[in-house]
């Protein structure tokens, strides 16, 4: 990696100052092809030796279980989404001369890692139903849904959120789908927001 490269204090990000013919220097963020790599497993395993040691109890199945692996994925995943949702919102708001106009990213009271992306009354609600399985929806301060109609096996639309799934890999990697099929995380992410944008404009 070069001299004006840099990686950023979050990991899944390297930052490069570009020059813009009449303009000030703006930070150009491009992700790692992966989410930064997550290590609490290792701290997990730490506390179990710990626990072990304290009650001479034995219980390695629990950590490793398919639910909890799901679990930790869909906290993981959602913590990363955020992060690279909020470098992009801060790209855009760098663009934008009104601050009052831009993008804002807050996390969700009451839950481990759901976040909404806020802008002119409009929210992009990122949302865990349940391990593995994660609802991204559009919602306007009428509580009204600008997603696209699902149609329910009655033949009637239902207007709800887009949701992926995650499926265990081999060595229980959570691989993330939408109708089945590989999710590519950038692709999803500037679909969502741009629609987002486009959607909160006055």
């Amino acid at each position: 990696m070069s001299d004006d490269w840099k990686v950023t204090d979050l990991n899944d990000v390297v930052v490069k100052k570009k020059e813009i013919s009449g303009t000030s220097p703006v930070d150009i963020y491009l992700p790692y092809d992966e989410p930064s790599e997550d290590v609490s497993w290792l701290m997990d395993l730490a506390r179990a030796e710990e626990d072990i040691d304290k009650t001479g109890m034995i219980n390695y199945d629990a950590a490793s279980s398919p639910e909890r692996v799901l679990k930790d994925a869909t906290i993981s995943y959602l913590k990363y989404l955020r992060n690279y949702t909020t470098k992009l919102a801060g790209i855009f708001n760098s663009h934008k001369s009104l601050a009052s106009s831009g993008v804002k990213v807050y996390g969700i009271s009451n839950t481990e890692a759901d976040f909404m992306v806020f802008r002119n009354s409009l929210k992009l609600m990122f949302s865990a139903q349940r391990p593995g399985v994660i609802q991204i929806s559009f919602n306007a301060h009428t509580g009204a849904f600008f997603t696209s109609p699902t149609v329910t096996p009655s033949g009637t639309a239902e207007q709800i959120g887009d949701v992926i799934h995650a499926q265990l890999g081999p060595f229980n990697e959570a691989i993330w789908t939408y109708q089945g099929r590989k999710i590519n995380n950038h692709e999803m992410v500037r679909y969502f927001l741009t629609r987002f944008i486009q959607n909160s404009a006055r």
